[in-house]
């Protein structure tokens, strides 16, 4: 049986809204309920792996990378919530801050969700932004390791 690809002419058929479209998603969580979330682009994801890195000494004189992955996945989760227009929420509100005692969205983010909660939302964010669960599970176990 011969395989049948895709084509060009598929591709220009369909609807350009579901050809585009981003996946959306809620995870419902013990404080907040249902916090709805908009997957992320590369370029989106790029940048808080880009944030979250920094270079140590490795021993040798020379410098390597080294994710704070827990950073990581806060940043994941925030930036999904922030990116999602069903809901005014953010962790990073002024007033929700305030009210919180804190000064910045992470420190928001670690008051409302267990370390647990963050690291499951963050994996339902990638896997809804097309990294798959082999992706999923390796930043659960590197989480898990640190």
């Amino acid at each position: 049986m011969d395989k049948k690809f895709i084509s060009l002419e598929d591709v220009l058929g369909r609807d350009a809204a579901e050809l585009t479209a981003v996946k959306q998603g809620e995870y419902e969580t013990d404080k907040l309920g249902a916090v709805p979330y908009t997957a992320l682009d590369h370029a989106e994801y790029k940048q808080i792996k880009r944030d979250c890195v920094k270079m140590t000494p490795n021993g040798t004189g020379g410098m390597e990378p080294d994710v704070d992955d827990d950073k990581m996945m806060a940043r994941v989760v925030i930036a999904a919530v922030n990116k999602d227009q069903r809901s005014t929420f953010t962790f990073a509100n002024k007033e929700l801050l305030a009210k919180l005692g804190v000064t910045t969205a992470d420190e928001a983010l670690a008051k409302l969700l267990s370390p647990g909660e963050i690291i499951n939302f963050a994996v339902a964010v990638q896997n809804d932004s097309g990294f798959g669960q082999k992706a999923a599970k390796a930043t659960q176990e590197a989480v898990k390791n640190s």
